[in-house]
């Protein structure tokens, strides 16, 4: 038979209010993030009030009189900068200047607009024929214009004719660099002087100098030109120092504009008795309030234990860095990982030795013999000057390079020291070489 019982369990259930959403939402913010959140929260909220920082407001105001008299004529929108011109307008206004035929200028245009932004020709010349209605020796006629173009090397469909093209158009090549290029770009990765000689029939000497001259040449000749992309700044979310042997810390509150509850609406809400909607709009501007000084001293807090753990690093740079986990610092304040790991995202600070993301302090270790760890930065910023050291002539294989560091103390394998190189973005040895005139 089937029956009711009443039966009593008790259990814990975590629930996280939407003030704790919020908070937890504001602390994962960068300050720029910070900024816009604030703007669009105050746009929409009659009760929450902003106020631009000091530091964003001009110290010193122009006198009215100059304002009227010298500056009268003075236009601000003259002084904006334009945008500097595209890749491509700068190969077509090369191209109007020449006073070609008509067909042969609107084929070499077209193609112009067909150049990527390294100045490679992305289209084939019968695609180019199908599109425009044109011949192939027409066609290959544009091609000559396009290639003929600054920089050298623009409209080439692939590295081999690149290098080809800034040979030919060098009036101090080499000249036993255009023959090298031709027999192959495979034979310059392993390059040997005395086998590349005696495949060119030229002396070891010689095709040495053809080498290093073809190393000179540029892979992408329009990279610099034509730039697209907008420069992304940083703005740090706190600055440290170190001001007679002690640690100063701040957050930079520059671009951060400071909350407040707007006085008046609060009293209109206050005198008048408002409904519900006006008191959820006060009680939400009040939780933004607390939100934003909760984040404040826990990035503090967070900035502190962090630097208390690097000091070596603020008084030695990269290669004082020590490994440093999420553990050592949520313990060291007394909170949980995954509110250290929040704090850290997306920060920035700046400290004596530059401008550093906060996660590049929590970096891995790596055993050395004395029983101390070294961090993965240090390591590889020593791989580094290790590699600089070096002879060009006998450049140190991953093998020497593990011997070298475990000569120091650093505990490492020869597959370690690969990877290293590989995130320093340095070639192996035999590619490193250079070998002697």
């Amino acid at each position: 038979m089937l029956g009711f019982q009443l039966v009593q369990d008790g259990r814990i259930r975590l629930s996280i209010t939407p003030e704790m959403k919020q908070s937890i939402h504001l602390l994962t913010m960068s300050g720029q993030e910070l900024a816009r959140f604030l703007q669009e929260a105050a746009d929409e909220n009659p009760v929450l009030e902003l106020e631009e920082p000091s530091a964003l407001r001009p110290r010193t105001r122009l006198p009215r009189r100059l304002n009227q008299g010298r500056f009268s004529s003075h236009d601000s929108l003259l002084q904006v900068k334009g945008t500097e011109p595209t890749l491509e307008q700068l190969l077509i206004s090369q191209i109007r200047a020449q006073n070609l035929p008509s067909a042969l200028e609107k084929t070499a245009v077209y193609l112009a607009g067909c150049v990527n932004d390294d100045g490679y020709l992305t289209m084939n010349l019968t695609e180019v024929v199908l599109a425009k209605g044109v011949s192939m020796p027409e066609a290959e006629a544009a091609l000559d214009i396009l290639q003929s173009l600054d920089p050298a090397g623009v409209g080439a469909r692939d590295l081999r004719e690149c290098l080809l093209i800034q040979i030919k158009r060098d009036p101090f090549a080499n000249q036993h660099a255009e023959h090298m290029v031709e027999e192959g770009l495979e034979e310059l990765v392993r390059f040997h002087p005395g086998r590349a000689g005696t495949r060119l029939g030229i002396s070891s000497q010689q095709a040495q100098a053809a080498f290093e001259y073809i190393t000179c040449l540029d892979p992408k000749p329009c990279r610099s030109i034509g730039c697209t992309e907008r420069a992304h700044y940083i703005i740090p979310d706190a600055v440290v120092q170190i001001r007679n042997d002690e640690l100063s810390l701040r957050l930079n509150s520059a671009g951060v504009p400071r909350v407040s509850l707007n006085e008046a609406c609060c009293r209109w809400i206050r005198e008048i008795d408002a409904d519900e909607v006006w008191s959820a709009r006060a009680a939400e501007a009040r939780a933004i309030i607390r939100s934003i000084r909760m984040r404040r001293r826990t990035l503090m807090r967070v900035l502190a234990a962090i630097m208390s753990e690097q000091e070596s690093f603020l008084r030695e740079g990269p290669a004082g860095l020590k490994p440093l986990n999420l553990a050592v610092i949520a313990e060291a304040i007394g909170m949980h990982e995954s509110t250290v790991s929040r704090a850290v995202q997306g920060k920035y600070v700046q400290t004596p030795h530059g401008v550093f993301e906060l996660k590049s302090f929590f970096a891995s270790g790596l055993e050395t013999t004395n029983g101390e760890m070294a961090s993965a930065p240090a390591v590889k910023l020593r791989l580094k000057e290790l590699i600089r050291s070096e002879r060009s002539d006998r450049p140190y294989t991953d093998s020497q390079l593990t011997a070298f560091l475990s000569n120091e103390g650093i505990v490492i394998s020869r597959r370690t020291v690969a990877k290293y190189r590989e995130e320093l973005q340095i070639l192996p040895s035999f590619e490193r070489k250079r070998w002697g005139k």
